[in-house]
């Protein structure tokens, strides 16, 4: 098949460009698309089916020679007299061109002809006028006008328009023709009684002679604008009437039968596809650009977290976190502060989202800027407040710890917002103990005060875990927290290995404890380990 489009859609149901059977595929799996000399596969599916070179994706960049699966079918891109022409390997192989021809100027005597035709061959024309009308949805020719341009060449209408149904149940021409001698301007006026009977009841309408048929001869309009012979079918999707097809013929009673009523309802179920298939289009578009911007929120907020745990002589560093969602509101970093000591901040922003995201990396700003002025930990925080409260207008807060280690000391000074208190492991006793974290939340009242909590005594051995609700939230299938307690006996267990060590235990228990079941929230943890 050639790429002679910007778009090729892959998929279970036969009005995709290419169609492919198998028990994982969805009606529309996947969408190759042309950007340029540039090509992408995206999988739309709901249950993923889509492998380039073996491994799944979602989307990617394919090149020739690509091996595509979608279910058991594989396609690869070859190069073409044309450019480059997309094949589906395996015993039928797709290459020939299916070019959209131009929509030819309508024809007068074309119907007369058509109608000469034996009825078999007739038949034959127009299935397959039907089957290139299908071929050509998406591409760049203007659907709804080739419908009306194949109107005016088979069925023996003066003149046709057809509409699609606003949100206010109004119609909107999209398409009009009028080969009437006297047509002006373009404006085709038709007998609402007519219209309105098709649109309320969904049912296609045919006269042969509208002036004397006992259903409409009634209405003003149907005389006024002498109709003659009218035709209207609806176009309908999912039971809904979006819109309808009308033609008629004010100068012969009679010119239209049953034959053309069955052609004209197949030209409607055409431009019902071709509206719902736009629709559609327009969600994955807009699904499309959705999923762009989370991925840039995604990697802004991966890159606002540390890369790499800092270098302080003394201490054993290790952090990480994990988003429920594309992006997280959780957060924590590290900072060189003066007289060697070392800087450990963990946040988390009630939420998790876009949202939460974007007012932590309005944090991160200010508490950069604030660090500069080397000010007290409870005036950090006090400022900290101030600086972001305006920026929070949707009830939400922030929770923060912040603690300043001195590896010569053996000290840790802290200040805390309503964040999880950190848990202590002492060497001398092998106990676990809470670090009390007495202010409130940020970012709830202007001027508010953090007091800054007593200096611990950290000695060689002394573990600090700081964690986020995350972690000790996170449930199983039953419905059960992971809990303090288990928390507790793990850093109690593992406080002999290294700072890394002690926090793949936690993630790897968090994770068996979880079963099946997914984090709810975002988890985010710290640890820091006198060595």
């Amino acid at each position: 098949m050639e790429f002679d489009r910007l778009k090729i859609t892959i998929g279970a149901d036969p009005l995709c460009d290419l169609t492919v059977d198998g028990e994982r595929v969805d009606r529309e799996q996947a969408v190759l698309v042309r950007r340029g000399e540039l090509y992408e596969i995206f999988d739309i599916g709901e249950r993923g089916g889509v492998l380039v070179n073996g491994q799944k994706v979602t989307h990617s960049p394919v090149t020739e020679g690509d091996e595509i699966w979608v279910g058991t079918t594989v396609f690869s891109l070859a190069p073409s007299q044309k450019g480059v022409s997309f094949t589906r390997q395996g015993a039928a192989t797709v290459r020939a061109s299916v070019p959209v021809a131009p929509a030819p100027a309508p024809d007068q005597a074309a119907p007369a002809r058509l109608k000469a035709m034996p009825e078999a061959q007739r038949r034959l024309a127009l299935f397959n006028e039907v089957g290139r009308l299908i071929s050509s949805i998406g591409r760049t020719v203007n659907i709804f006008e080739a419908i009306l341009d194949t109107v005016f060449s088979t069925v023996p209408v003066r003149r046709a328009f057809l509409a699609l149904r606003q949100a206010s149940g109004d119609l909107d021409v999209t398409a009009h023709r009028n080969r009437e001698a006297d047509a002006r301007g373009g404006v085709i006026e038709v007998s609402q009684t007519l219209v309105r009977r098709v649109l309320d009841t969904g049912q296609a309408v045919l006269t042969s002679d509208a002036e004397g048929d006992p259903d409409f001869s009634a209405a003003r309009s149907i005389h006024r604008l002498r109709i003659k012979a009218a035709v209207c079918v609806p176009l309908i999707v999912e039971g809904k009437v979006i819109g309808l097809l009308y033609g008629d013929n004010r100068e012969q009673p009679g010119a239209l039968t049953q034959e053309d009523l069955a052609f004209l309802s197949a030209l409607a179920t055409v431009a019902a596809v071709a509206v719902e298939k736009g629709r559609l289009m327009e969600q994955y578009d807009a699904k499309l650009k959705i999923e762009q911007a989370l991925a840039i929120a995604r990697t802004i907020h991966r890159n606002f977290l540390p890369s790499a745990p800092p270098v302080s002589p003394g201490l054993d560093v290790w952090g990480r976190s994990d988003s429920c969602d594309e992006t997280g509101g959780d957060y924590f970093d590290y900072f060189q502060l003066p007289n060697g000591r070392l800087g450990v901040v963990i946040g988390d922003v009630t939420g998790h989202g876009i949202g939460p995201a974007l007012l932590m990396a309005t944090v991160r700003a200010a508490l950069r800027a604030l660090l500069d002025s080397d000010a007290p930990l409870d005036q950090l925080l006090f400022r900290l407040n101030n600086l972001i409260r305006g920026d929070i207008r949707d009830g939400r807060f922030v929770t923060l710890f912040f603690a300043a280690f001195d590896p010569v000391q053996g000290t840790m000074g802290h200040v805390g917002a309503g964040h999880t208190p950190p848990i202590w492991y002492r060497s001398r006793d092998g106990k676990t103990v809470d670090v009390p974290s007495a202010g409130p939340p940020l970012g709830i009242v202007q001027g508010m005060r953090f007091p800054r909590g007593t200096d611990l005594p950290v000695a060689r051995g002394d573990v600090l875990l700081f964690t986020t609700d995350g972690i000790m939230e996170a449930s199983n299938e039953s419905g059960e927290m992971f809990g303090l307690g288990r928390l507790r006996t793990l850093l109690a267990e593992h406080a002999g290995r290294s700072a890394a060590e002690i926090g793949e235990a936690v993630i790897s228990a968090v994770t068996a404890f979880l079963g099946k079941r997914a984090l709810h929230d975002d988890a985010t943890l710290v640890v820091v380990k006198r060595a």
